[in-house]
Parts: C-alpha cells; structure tokens; sequence
C-alpha cells in the first residue's frame, strides 16, 4: 500500500513540475496553452485511473490466491 502511495505521489509532482516548467516555456498564446493544460489534465487523471484500476486487479488477485491458500506474496 505504501507503494502506490509513493507511486501516486511522485506521478502527481512530476505532472505538476512538468505543467509548469511546459507554461514557462510555451511559446503559444493564452487560450492554446490553457486548452493544451484541460487536455494534460484530463490525460493525467485518465491515468491515474487506470493505475489505480490495475493495481486493484493485482491486489484483487493477490487476495483469491491468498484466499485459496496459495502462501505468501512476491510483490
């Protein structure tokens, strides 16, 4: 659990790093560069979404074979 916490953590500060570091040195005009910062934000979140989806089928498998009484866990 404490994985994806770092892992949602170091992608949330990379996004926000990089938005600003792309505003700072975006060479297009206001309304652009907010349209291109709606569609990196909605990016990001479909992202988040699905990370979060594939890590509850990890974990969601991990707890049938524990369930089953397959042992103890790699991951």
């Amino acid at each position: 659990m404490r994985q994806i916490g770092r892992f949602l953590m170091g992608l949330l500060v990379g996004w926000v790093v990089g938005s600003l570091v792309g505003l700072l040195l975006a060479p297009a005009p206001g309304p652009s560069t907010q349209q291109r910062i709606v569609q990196a934000y909605q990016k990001f979140l479909a992202d988040i979404q699905e990370a979060a989806r594939a890590r509850r089928h990890e974990l969601e498998q991990e707890l049938e074979r524990l369930r089953r009484g397959g042992g103890t866990s790699t991951a």
